[in-house]
């Protein structure tokens, strides 16, 4: 009955559930995926090699840039440096009352034309004095000349010797052209004395600076301390904060380096390099996917061949297992049609070897079922044979029983209590031993059962007493059936027995957190330490199973594991002349009175 109720939960099994469907996610978990996951292992790698040779060429080219640019600044400083050192230029600006205006614009004009070479095509270049007098290569407003020399970066400028400062922009600039350029603003200072004697400005316009930028892919920047666009290979930028990708770079942790950027769902390679000369920073952005653009194509290619592949195979693959599993089918089939057929459903030995040796091997099971249907039939016919002599059975203990207790009233009609009291001990134990079925019983029998048990002792063992301190609602208490007598037995065998008089066993119990807990002790001899340690040890090791009438306290141990489960069960404890102390851990569970369940 059970192989039909498999057959049927079989059948109703969700359809993916088969072979043909296995063998299809047996080759996707195995061959398909692992295919995958090794071309996304190989990917990676591949991708982080080629982004670092990517990155190592962008920056060789940006320090390129950066190196051209640098030439550029130091080119206009040794320009500057060189114009103020001329002896003509510096009578001008140290004395300018004692030159007529002809003869600075003559000077002034040698000297321009001689530091100008064909670098500096296009160059503004002012001299101005501490008086408020200039020269300059272009006319200079007096209203742009008194905004110049007034301001609060020009002062102080001027209050420090030998002081530089690099500007961009037209904001500053003196001339009526407004133009975006890139300024170096010098204070010509009298040495040794190191006072100013006034100022040069020498500018360049951005565009020569943005030439050097536009040779580079992406977008590049020129960028000053404060993150301001100097210059940008596409200009229209001067003065303006640097894009949020460069800020998000952290381009101010190192002199120069690469790191890759990510905002609003965009990737970029972003590249810096220092200028040393002034901290001015060139920046170069390149978006992610335009330096794998190729490499995405070749991707892409690879994973429309490998979906290809794997069409073509998963149609190959399940007609294979079709084939495979349609005579299984028809074994299923069969298979249901057992309990109609009273196991008389059988299948023709054909096909290929293996479905043909599953078909005979049906075969010989369904005959074998049938022999093992007609064996359960008769040992079940054996096993209430068995039960109802057992119920027989029982019949001479009770009349043993009957037979005890009018004896006992014999002895009381005849005044001999001591014999009567002892025979009425007897039959309180054996009516606990043959009186209820099962394996449970309370705490109140358990109780009882042991009270009998002492008085039967104290024939033979003397002066030894039994105290009970169990509180009433916890007498109701669900045990095992003989749980408390070997652990009796053992106090009065092992630790009473020697003792002369004032034995004493006592039973305590208590609730605890939806348990309850036994204490059973003894004022006997009790244990040395190792002889403790190796019945603890004892309690934990598996014992092997024996007849149910074989009683101890491992025994007792084991029968509560088995019933209630880890962590129930008996803690010993004992000192050498202290005595010991059995603690037995139940459940907090109702019994009932007269009733006995099974474990």
């Amino acid at each position: 009955m059970k192989a039909i109720d498999a057959a049927s939960r079989q059948s109703r099994f969700p359809r993916w559930n088969t072979i043909r469907n296995r063998v299809f996610f047996s080759i996707l978990c195995f061959l398909i995926a692992p295919v995958l996951l090794s071309m996304y292992l190989l990917d990676k790698p591949l991708e982080r090699t080629i982004e670092q040779k990517i990155g190592e060429s962008n920056q060789d080219a940006l320090s390129l840039v950066t190196y051209n640019v640098k030439l550029l600044l130091d080119d206009m400083v040794q320009a500057s440096v060189e114009m103020t050192l001329q002896a003509d230029i510096r009578s001008v600006l140290k004395d300018p009352g004692q030159f007529s205006k002809y003869e600075k614009l003559r000077l002034s004009d040698t000297a321009f034309k001689r530091v100008f070479s064909s670098y500096f095509t296009n160059t503004d270049v002012t001299l101005i004095d501490r008086y408020g007098g200039w020269l300059s290569t272009s006319y200079v407003p007096d209203a742009k000349l008194s905004a110049y020399a007034g301001s609060d970066w020009y002062s102080s400028l001027m209050s420090q010797p030998y002081h530089q400062l690099w500007m961009s922009g037209d904001s500053r600039m003196l001339y009526l052209e407004q133009r975006p350029t890139v300024t170096l603003v010098k204070a010509v200072s009298d040495f040794p004395e190191g006072q100013n004697l006034g100022s040069i400005s020498f500018s360049v316009p951005e565009t020569d600076v943005r030439k050097m930028l536009r040779g580079l892919d992406g977008a590049v920047y020129l960028l000053d301390k404060d993150d301001r666009v100097v210059s940008a290979s596409g200009g229209g930028m001067q003065g303006q904060q640097a894009p949020e990708e460069i800020r998000l770079a952290g381009i101010h942790g190192s002199r120069q380096g690469q790191s890759i950027v990510e905002k609003d769902g965009r990737k970029w390679i972003v590249s810096h390099d220092t200028i040393g000369l002034n901290g001015w920073t060139t920046v170069q952005m390149v978006p992610y996917d335009k330096v794998f653009e190729e490499i995405v194509t070749i991707r892409r290619t690879n994973m429309l061949v490998l979906a290809a592949i794997f069409i073509v195979f998963t149609i190959v693959t399940l007609s294979i297992s079709n084939g495979m599993s349609k005579p299984l089918r028809l074994l299923r089939k069969k298979m249901t049609e057992l309990e109609s057929k009273q196991f008389h459903s059988t299948i023709q030995v054909a096909g290929p070897r293996e479905i043909a040796a599953l078909s005979q091997t049906y075969n010989d099971m369904v005959r074998e079922i049938r022999h093992l249907l007609l064996r359960v039939k008769q040992e079940y016919e054996q096993k209430e044979d068995m039960r109802f002599r057992a119920l027989q059975s029982q019949i001479d203990p009770h009349f043993l029983l009957n037979t005890l207790n009018n004896i006992k009233w014999l002895a009381y009609l005849r005044k001999d209590d001591e014999v009567g009291d002892m025979l009425s001990s007897l039959g309180g134990i054996l009516e606990g031993s043959i009186g209820r079925d099962g394996s449970l019983a309370t705490l109140r029998q358990e109780l009882d059962y042991i009270s009998s048990y002492m008085n039967l002792m104290k024939m033979s063992l003397g002066d030894i007493s039994l105290e009970i301190d169990v509180p009433d609602e916890l007498l109701d208490q669900e045990t095992l059936k003989m749980m408390l007598q070997p652990v009796v037995e053992n106090s009065l065998m092992h630790g009473l027995k020697e003792r002369a008089a004032g034995g004493v066993i006592r039973v305590e119990a208590r609730r605890h957190e939806g348990q309850v807990i036994l204490a059973l002790s003894d004022n006997g001899a009790g244990m040395p330490e190792e002889k403790l340690l190796q019945l603890r040890k004892g309690l934990e090791t598996d014992a092997d199973g024996g007849p149910a009438r074989r009683i101890g306290i491992k025994n007792v141990h084991d029968r509560i594991r088995l019933q209630y489960g880890d962590p129930y069960g008996i803690g010993l404890d004992s000192r050498e002349g202290g005595g010991t102390k059995v603690t037995v851990l139940l459940p907090a569970r109702k019994g009932r009175e007269g009733h006995g369940g099974e474990a």
